[in-house]
This record gives structure tokens, C-alpha cells and sequence, in this order.
């Protein structure tokens, strides 16, 4: 039986509304468009339309950023990261060496890891556990960076009883990952 994963808090209804922004922001423009071009002429409705949505979308999105935070830092208080791992050993362009983002749940000296996937009509991912945890310290970014990670995450090396790890998260993931491993040199 694979070993089960407290689960992320839901999205609030800023994260939940830039999600679905991109289809507000079409009817938007082509309803005002629609509307203001008949008053106005087409090119200056235009300049209006297309400056309302993105003030638009700049407000959901600081509103969605703070509730994203928020929600984040709550998770952390649980026990729970968003982050990405990948395997520095594994062959290159495997999908292995690549990065996988997902959620996992630190404890002492353990770490599961459930990949984003998993809920989102793909097979049912399983959990994958790492026990054994040795802080290796945290890595330089290459100089350019993946897409795969978010903006401000930083990479942490982590010796695990299944080989090496590299692990991308934020600052509090990183921090409560550090306290929960043993800092002493691990396997090589």
C-alpha cells in the first residue's frame, strides 16, 4: 500500500479567477470592443479595451499572488511544500533528470512526494517516499534557469536512502526542509 499525503489547501477564489482570466479577458475584449467601436471607432476602442483588461488582469493577479502566499505559508505550517524534484545522477534528457513539480510532505528525516499530475485526470501517480535525509547545501542556479521552476525557488542537494536528490522550492520550503534532515554529510 502506497504511503498516503496530506493534501495541498484548496485555491481561493483570486487564484481560482486568474485561472479562468484568460476567458473573461476574451469575452471582455471582444464585448467592449463591440460596444465601444461603434461610439469611439475602432482604434481607439481598441487602446481603451485592451488598457481596461490589463488593469484587469494586473489586479486579479496581485490579489491571486498575496492569496497564493498565503495559502503556501499554510501549507508549510502543515508540513507540506510545493516543489519540484528531479535526479542529478540520472541520464541526461531522461525524463528522470527533468524536473517533476508536485507537493511533499516533510517530516523528520522522511519525505513523500506527490507529483502535480496526480490530480488531473492523468493516472493515478504514487507517492514516492525518501527516507534517510542528509542536507548537502543548496546549489548554484544554472545560468539559465528551467522553466520548470517558479522565479524565486532555490535548489537544495539531498542525500536520500534512494540516491541523490535535487529539490527546488521557496524559502520557507527550503527552510523547513533543512530542519527536518540530518546535516551531517550523507552517502556519495
Amino acid at each position: 500500500m502506497a504511503p498516503a499525503i496530506k493534501k495541498p489547501s484548496p485555491l481561493g477564489k483570486w487564484e481560482t479567477a486568474l485561472v479562468r482570466a484568460n476567458w473573461w479577458v476574451l469575452l471582455g475584449g471582444m464585448l467592449g470592443l463591440g460596444i465601444l467601436g461603434e461610439l469611439l471607432g475602432f482604434w481607439l476602442s481598441l487602446v481603451l479595451v485592451v488598457a481596461l483588461l490589463g488593469a484587469f488582469a494586473l489586479a486579479v493577479g496581485r490579489l491571486a499572488g498575496a492569496e497564493r502566499q498565503a495559502r503556501l505559508l499554510r501549507d508549510v505550517e502543515r508540513g507540506l511544500i510545493e516543489c519540484a524534484i528531479r535526479y542529478p545522477r540520472a541520464i541526461p534528457s531522461s525524463l528522470r533528470s527533468r524536473w517533476e513539480r508536485g507537493f511533499a510532505e516533510v517530516e523528520t528525516g522522511t519525505i513523500r512526494f506527490l507529483p502535480l499530475s496526480a490530480g488531473m485526470g492523468a493516472p493515478a501517480a504514487e507517492v514516492r517516499e525518501f527516507n534517510g535525509l542528509h542536507f548537502l547545501g543548496l546549489l548554484n542556479l544554472p545560468p539559465k534557469k528551467p522553466t520548470d521552476l517558479t522565479r524565486s525557488w532555490k535548489i537544495a542537494a539531498i542525500a536520500t536512502d534512494k540516491g541523490d536528490l535535487e529539490i527546488a522550492s521557496g524559502e520557507a520550503g527550503l527552510a523547513l526542509l533543512s530542519g527536518h534532515t540530518d546535516d551531517s554529510p550523507g552517502p556519495s
